[in-house]
């Protein structure tokens, strides 16, 4: 499986992530700092979830590699963009959700670089999970979710449920120059459907066909609309109509 150069600047004109991947398949997250890499699984335990966290000042990158080398799959949606640089055109890597950083782990463990090491945690021997867990407190903070309440808790930490976030992922792991987010208000959509790509470099990707700035796209949302992201163009007969 391809890695992914998750939450990294990678060197300009780097292949793309997906190229010879299969189709549906999320690969590694990579620390762009150390190399190291974390795989993906449907795990057997049951408390981890796929949590949002601001980073601070634009940040996202260095936390995205920080819980990778914790042992953490952090996730940091990029795009390519074309810039100059001494007279040359190359292509680099940017966010294409700033400042937001997406990881699959248990709410204690979110806590604990959210809000750093409590008093029993510094008796772990993994010092450079630590060190990792003191600086990211001082990086990230929980995107709340402000529209639900779970048990006694008013506005919780928002969790993007696993089947959308694998989605979301397939959508943006290309790295495309032509992943945007849209305003669903300026979308013209052809039918109010669901559909799934069956060919090209979305296979598998979910979402709703419309025309975005002229062209046949497919609209991926996250969070109940909250995101949403527009791909390349897909031809008509790339796609098939879903039952609801």
């Amino acid at each position: 499986m391809n890695t992914l150069s998750n939450g990294s600047l990678q060197g300009e004109e780097a292949a793309s992530p997906s190229a010879g991947m299969i189709p549906g398949s999320i690969p590694e997250a990579k620390s762009s700092k150390t190399g190291v890499s974390v795989r993906y699984a449907l795990s057997p335990r049951t408390d981890a979830q796929w949590y949002l966290f601001r980073a601070s000042y634009g940040r996202e990158v260095l936390a995205a590699d920080l819980l990778i080398e914790s042992g953490v799959y952090a996730y940091v949606p990029q795009r390519y963009e074309m810039t100059e640089r001494d007279g040359k055109r190359r292509k680099v890597l940017k966010s294409l959700l700033p400042n937001l950083v997406f990881a699959h782990l248990s709410r204690s463990e979110a806590d604990f670089f959210v809000h750093g090491p409590s008093p029993k945690d510094l008796d772990t021997k993994d010092e450079q999970r630590l060190a990792s867990a003191f600086t990211l407190s001082t990086l990230l903070s929980y995107y709340y979710n402000h529209f639900e309440t779970i048990g006694d808790t008013l506005n919780p930490p928002l969790v993007i449920p696993e089947r959308e976030m694998m989605n979301f992922i397939r959508a943006t792991m290309t790295h495309s120059t032509h992943l945007k987010q849209v305003d669903l208000a300026k979308c013209r959509f052809l039918e109010d459907k669901l559909v799934e790509v069956t060919q090209g470099s979305y296979k598998g990707v979910k979402g709703r066909i419309a025309r975005v700035a002229g062209q046949q796209c497919l609209v991926v949302s996250l969070a109940n609309g909250h995101w949403n992201i527009s791909t390349d163009y897909i031809p008509t007969p790339f796609f098939r109509i879903l039952e609801e």
